[in-house]
């Protein structure tokens, strides 16, 4: 009937039988339906919108990039950014995340959306699901938005009343900038954050319940969502059993105070008032920053990276690389600084002091102590955070509910089967058995796919999913080709057998050129696209390599086999109409 022997045939369809159930017995979900099996199989991963998960937007504050100097750009600024979010999102081992820029209200904003786990073979209740769930999107939000100041700073000699003064100035501003804020927790965070010895809170009490450093005179006649000025305070340092036997707090440190009420609710002494407030204590830090002769201080500007080596005693340690211009300030500030500590600042908490121990004018500097290989990569990470343009702010969150998306994705599963068997019932109307073996092709195509997603931990999305829907097309597509060439030749007198394999031969050229065009877009949109639309490339690409094996290896030995029992009615096998 052809070259290739029956022989040759049974062996490969064999083969072909082997792979496809063997494909099947991996990629089908048997944890789901309650099926124990000899071997693990993982999970299939689930993006955003499938699994659900939260959203985090970012305020860049450009206005702190702009201070630092040097040659400002602002969308270097912001691609920078997003590319360091993306690394500390990647660093939490989740799911294929979507980082997107966006621009609203005169505002820079990174937009963050990332897939909650679903502990997917853990003997957990819905409840203990919720709580790590909510551990997890913690751990997230904290290493995405990690202060972003880096400094180097040295002991202050003594603590002035200009330090004293500083203080108040702080809370001042933040007065200022909280009363014309739409959200007061971003400017609370924002100087928590960026300064030491500063407290963001929020809760609710009646007068005698709330906090000493909020609990200011004449908190009863302020309006909802008025903002003080800042005020002199004292914070809760301890409690005490008063003579009336009521538990009463003691003043502890003194400092400065800005609330904003946010509702009152409630009458008289029972009035209950929800605040948020900022705290600033008037101790002032006891480092400042360490500076050269003519006044440059070293901070992210210089630092180019934070690494974790080894000596020869193998014990771990952190290597600092400064620029050029970063290594004359370090080189002069450990000239000066020998026997003293040089402390390592990430957004005002204090990282490391280590005491500079020579002078060092390479600009190669090495932190020793007893670290771990842990906690010497964790001190690395922890520095590198903060070498970067300018600092973010978590300005809103969003829970996107997983039953929205695993609703979807049985709506998706369902239409998508009914498509193949509409596809199905399409090719044996036209086609006949050659219609129903293509279909079957296609079947094992999909299987394929399925064991490969699995295995390589590809996280599927919409848009993936519309990657797999094109690139059947595209199989379909080949199949219609290469029967239509057999078509051809069984009208030109061929046999059944030499037209099958003519048909493959001659339909080659145009299924090669339709499915490169269409691999060197997917590329196209895998190399450059955002994170969804590399999804779409990625499941694209593989989908139509694989339809041009399923095509030209799966559907010919599929085709060439049962072939051999149709010769001479090839109506029947391949609807030609006589």
């Amino acid at each position: 009937m052809s070259k290739e022997t029956p022989t040759g045939l049974g062996t490969r369809l064999a083969v072909v039988g082997v792979l496809a159930i063997s494909c099947l017995a991996y990629a089908f979900p048997w944890k789901s339906y309650g099926i124990p099996m000899p071997f693990e199989n993982g999970e299939y991963k689930l993006g955003l919108d499938l699994h659900g998960g939260v959203e985090l937007d970012y305020k860049i504050d450009l206005e702190e990039a702009k201070k630092k100097g040097g040659d400002y750009n602002e969308k270097n600024v912001v691609e920078g950014l997003k590319s360091i979010v993306e690394k500390r999102v990647n660093s939490l081992g989740t799911a294929e995340p979507t980082i997107q820029t966006a621009s609203y209200g005169g505002e820079s904003h990174i937009v963050v959306q990332i897939p909650t786990q679903n502990f997917a073979g853990e003997d957990l209740t819905e409840e203990q699901k919720q709580a790590k769930n909510s551990e997890y999107i913690a751990k997230a939000k904290e290493t995405i938005g990690k202060v972003v100041r880096l400094e180097f700073k040295e002991k202050k000699a003594s603590i002035t009343d200009a330090d004293r003064a500083e203080r108040k100035a702080i809370a001042e501003a933040a007065a200022k900038e909280a009363a014309s804020a739409k959200d007061f927790a971003v400017i609370g965070k924002k100087y928590r954050d960026g300064y030491e010895n500063v407290e963001y809170a929020a809760g609710s009490g009646t007068v005698g319940e709330l906090p000493l450093q909020f609990a200011f005179t004449g908190v009863e006649n302020v309006a909802e969502t008025q903002v003080t000025d800042a005020f002199a305070s004292q914070k809760s340092g301890s409690l005490t059993l008063g003579e009336d036997g009521k538990v009463a707090p003691v003043a502890g440190a003194a400092g400065f105070s800005v609330v904003r009420v946010s509702k009152v609710s409630g009458t008289g002494t029972g009035t209950v008032f929800e605040y948020e407030g900022i705290f600033v204590d008037e101790r002032p830090s006891e480092w400042t920053l360490a500076k050269t002769v003519d006044g440059k201080a070293l901070d992210e500007r210089y630092l180019m990276n934070a690494s974790v080596s080894f000596n020869q005693g193998f014990q771990p340690q952190i290597e600092l690389l400064f620029n050029n211009d970063g290594a004359k300030i370090f080189g002069e500030l450990t000239k000066r600084m020998v026997g003293q500590q040089l402390a390592i600042f990430v957004g005002g908490q204090m990282l490391t002091d280590p005491v500079v121990q020579t002078t060092i004018s390479d600009g190669k500097a090495v932190i020793t102590g007893n670290y771990t290989p842990e906690s010497a990569k964790q001190l690395a990470n922890d520095i590198n955070t903060g070498i970067v343009p300018a600092p973010i702010y978590l300005t809103s969150e969003r829970a996107i509910d997983a039953k929205i998306g695993g609703d979807s994705l049985n709506v998706i599963v369902n239409a998508g089967l009914i498509g193949l068997l509409a596809i199905v019932v399409f090719l044996v109307a036209i086609y006949r058995v050659s219609g129903l073996l293509a279909g079957l092709a296609l079947v094992i195509y999909g299987i394929i796919l399925l064991a490969l997603v699995k295995a390589f931990g590809i996280v599927m999305t919409l848009a993936s999913i519309a990657g797999i829907i094109l690139s059947i097309g595209l199989a379909i597509d080949a199949n219609v080709l290469i029967f239509e060439r057999t078509k051809e030749a069984l009208r030109e007198g061929a046999d059944l057998g030499r037209a099958i394999v003519s048909g493959f031969e001659k339909s080659w050229t145009a299924i090669w050129d339709s499915h490169v065009t269409s691999l060197t877009s997917a590329i196209i949109l895998w190399i450059f696209g955002i994170s969804l639309i590399k999804g779409f490339g990625l499941m694209l690409g593989l989908g139509i390599v694989l339809s041009l094996f399923t095509a030209m290896w799966v559907s010919r030995i599929l085709i060439l086999f049962f072939g051999q029992s149709y010769e001479g009615r090839a109506d029947k096998f391949i609807g030609l109409k006589k």
